[in-house]
């Protein structure tokens, strides 16, 4: 039985490491694009997209499952460590595909816990497992998750590289930053929970972190230019949002899909 678990691209976010349940705040959309997991009887091998891989998130969620080797071959409709949250898409598809394979009988919940605390384990993400198990445009507060009730909208995307998470995570003036400005993005949010207003935020926060690369200002720049919305992956050197004058392709190669009101799922 296979595992399907779509990506999601966070917009503005804040730690909260003393909180057991959610590791961080923020708000961002959940895309169809996402990652397919099939656990099989095997070697203890982790395959991504048909290639041998050390997966070390993955991993730690079968050990955190399982005592059998399993082999577990994740395919992945995006590029690794670019703000699409694919680590945690791979962690969460291969604990439901665990899960059924191995008979666990486990809650969806629990599998949502497990994924995440490996993610947390591995300084791979922080949210992503959250805003993936729900779908949709996510709000994470402290205590609880909200929707932004959101059609199906067409999301453009151009990714230029990969930002380090760890290296990120691990720089006290970033996330001196990323509280702050994270933190007032939300309560904003929480005021006026619009699609607009997420965006318009997502962009305020990529500029007053100073995590918006350059390469990134110029599209988002040429985006807006030209009537859409856009703003920076977190944490990730890409672009998404609302491009309906193709102005992300003057910068490479644009990929489309949409916002996924659904969350992680077993698939036949």
């Amino acid at each position: 039985m296979k595992a399907f678990c779509p990506f999601h691209i966070t917009g503005f976010f804040a730690l909260k490491p003393d909180r057991a349940e959610i590791s961080s705040v923020g708000c961002g959309i959940v895309i169809a694009d996402g990652a397919t997991t099939e656990a099989f009887v095997g070697d203890g091998s982790v395959y991504i997209n048909k290639e041998p891989s050390l997966a070390p998130t993955t991993k730690t969620v079968i050990s955190s499952l399982s005592a059998k080797q399993v082999d577990i071959r994740t395919e992945l409709a995006g590029p690794i460590s670019c703000g699409l949250g694919t680590s945690g898409a791979g962690s969460l598809s291969t604990a439901l595909s665990l899960n059924h394979l191995c008979g666990l009988n486990l809650s969806f919940n629990a599998l949502c816990k497990t994924a995440q605390r490996a993610e947390i384990v591995n300084k791979t993400g922080v949210g992503d497992v959250i805003a993936q198990a729900v779908g949709g445009v996510v709000i994470r507060r402290q205590n609880s998750v909200d929707r932004i009730p959101t059609p199906p909208l067409e999301i453009s995307y151009l990714v230029f590289g990969p930002l380090s998470t760890p290296e990120i995570l691990a720089d006290r003036s970033a996330l001196a930053a990323i509280e702050k400005f994270g933190s007032a993005a939300l309560k904003k949010l929480i005021t006026r929970p619009t699609f607009s207003e997420f965006m318009r935020l997502s962009r305020q926060f990529a500029r007053d972190t100073e995590l918006l690369s350059h390469k990134a200002r110029d599209a988002v720049e040429a985006v807006e230019a030209s009537g859409g919305c856009a703003s920076m992956a977190m944490l990730g050197d890409a672009v998404y949002g609302i491009d309906p004058s193709n102005a992300l392709s003057e910068f490479g190669t644009v990929r489309k899909t949409a916002i996924y009101n659904c969350g992680a799922r077993l698939v036949l």
